[in-house]
């Protein structure tokens, strides 16, 4: 199950590309590393690619300017973590919500530090080329 989530446009690096931070849990809390299927992981990650607008297909797939998609799964309680990173920097706590994309490097250390595992998409999205 997924537990949380956000994201990051990783653009340090040519071509960039979009990561995905998951924190995922068992039916028992069981501990994640076992949990963890590559195949899965990197079919969802494809899953993800074939959802996208067109625009990101035809950079990703014909332009080859947007790179694969990546999946980084994190340990458990990581978004707690940043809750607590937030709150520190004064957030209120009534009102938090985990941010959907994430900008702060400081808040992007404390998601990095806590990763499990990395997954890339295997395949290049389909692209319609009626639209283009």
């Amino acid at each position: 199950m997924l537990r949380d989530f956000t994201c990051y446009p990783h653009i340090s690096e040519l071509p960039g590309h979009y990561v995905l931070y998951w924190e995922i849990k068992g039916h028992n809390n069981d501990d994640i590393s076992e949990l963890i299927n590559t195949n899965v992981l990197v079919e969802c990650c494809s899953v993800i690619e074939e959802s996208l607008d067109a625009l990101y297909k035809r950079f990703r797939s014909k332009d080859g300017s947007i790179g694969a998609l990546e999946i980084r799964v994190v340990q458990k309680g990581t978004f707690d973590s940043l809750m607590e990173y937030f709150i520190a920097q004064g957030a209120s706590l009534a009102q938090y919500k985990t941010p959907r994309c994430i900008k702060s490097p400081e808040a992007l250390e404390v998601l990095e530090n806590r990763v499990i595992a990395r997954f890339l998409s295997d395949k290049l999205p389909h692209v319609d080329s009626t639209l283009w």
